[in-house]
């Protein structure tokens, strides 16, 4: 017996129960900046310095705090944008020496070597996805830390840039008011639900619960930012792929009638996708042991699909992106499904250097 939707239907309403909404809601017309100082490491816009006159006076960048009033320049003054020489993006690993579009960044204003104008050093930047620049308060929004059936779980936290406050919970980030593509979509409701997050500009209100009849907190957007970062390989083997597997899967759980997480799978003597009876042989079990093939598509096709409530469409989206990881970098991608009621899943494949790996997981079927 299949139970999926109804475990899913259960975990929705776990997850909606345990959203208590307080008074604290973000106030719909919020974009003013908090009279907050940042000294230090945050986040800011950067926007090209137009005034004509020699280099490093002129031709840097006006670095302005996100959702703060003022900044500490390198002068060690304090204004609501600072000037420096230069954006040092060296260590984000992309390869180059600016962006283009609407991009905030995370970093500090520091002092350069040859002159007086300083220069911004960035560790993260966010670009964004619909290339519009906030229009509303600025918050990082990602997992408050447990492990759960539902992602988001109870709830994602929303803490503010550049401020203080205490994160607050929401169910989920509702994109509706937004138009991005399918990829950029998935970024942004998958990214939400890892520890390290995405940035998202909007406005925490409510939003009909499950029943109707209750509300519970959701974030609204107005803009999303997706993180830039070097792209990652295809085609992985050994501790990379290790590691690739392991940040599509993490904090995703795999629901039927147990919540199980997944794990690393690799046997670097076989060369080929086995077959059944070679399988069997490999996990040292009967050779009367039920197998099953299936594609990873088939095993996904009840999650991938969204069912129209926000929760799922963050679950839906990190599986998306597990599913696009898989294919990036392995071949003949073939799912194993081993046993009856404790059924042990692997969806296993070849890596570039020619052995076997992918990922392993349990499904509890009576």
């Amino acid at each position: 017996m299949n139970h999926s939707s109804s475990a899913r239907s259960l975990a929705l309403g776990l997850l909606l129960a345990g959203c208590q909404v307080g008074a604290d809601l973000t106030s719909a017309d919020e974009t003013a900046a908090e009279s907050v100082t940042v000294r230090a490491d945050g986040y800011f816009i950067a926007e090209h310095d137009n005034r004509r006159c020699a280099s490093p006076i002129c031709g840097g960048y006006w670095v302005s705090p996100v959702n703060a009033s003022s900044a500490r320049c390198v002068d060690g003054s304090t204004a609501a944008r600072c000037y420096v020489a230069a954006l040092d993006l060296a260590a984000l690993g992309i390869g180059v020496t600016s962006l283009d579009g609407a991009v905030i960044y995370r970093g500090r204003i520091a002092a350069a070597t040859d002159h007086a104008y300083g220069r911004f050093v960035a560790t993260e930047a966010w670009r964004s996805a619909s290339g519009a620049a906030p229009t509303a308060s600025v918050v990082r929004v990602s997992t408050t830390g447990t492990m759960c059936t539902f992602l988001p779980c109870t709830a994602l936290n929303v803490q503010r840039l550049n401020s203080t406050t205490r994160p607050l919970p929401v169910v989920g980030v509702d994109l509706s008011r937004l138009t991005l593509e399918a990829t950029a979509r998935d970024h942004v409701l998958g990214d939400a639900t890892r520890d390290d997050g995405v940035l998202v500009a909007g406005v925490r209100t409510t939003a009909p619960g499950n029943p109707a009849t209750e509300r519970v907190p959701v974030l609204r957007a107005r803009e999303a930012f997706v993180r830039v970062t070097a792209p990652t390989p295809t085609g992985l083997c050994g501790a990379g792929l290790q590691g690739a597997l392991a940040s599509a899967t993490e904090r995703l759980l795999f629901t039927s009638e147990t919540d199980a997480p997944f794990t690393w799978f690799a046997r670097d003597a076989v060369r080929v996708v086995p077959s059944n009876a070679s399988l069997l042989s490999h996990l040292a079990l009967p050779a009367s042991t039920r197998v099953e093939r299936i594609t990873v598509e088939q095993l996904l096709r009840g999650v991938v699909v969204e069912d129209g409530s926000l929760a799922d469409a963050h679950r839906a989206a990190r599986f998306r992106q597990m599913v696009q990881t898989l294919h990036g970098q392995l071949t003949g991608l073939t799912v194993f499904r081993v046993g009856e009621v404790q059924i042990r899943i692997f969806i296993l494949g070849r890596t570039r250097c020619g052995t076997l790996a992918g990922l392993e997981t349990l499904a509890v079927e009576t």
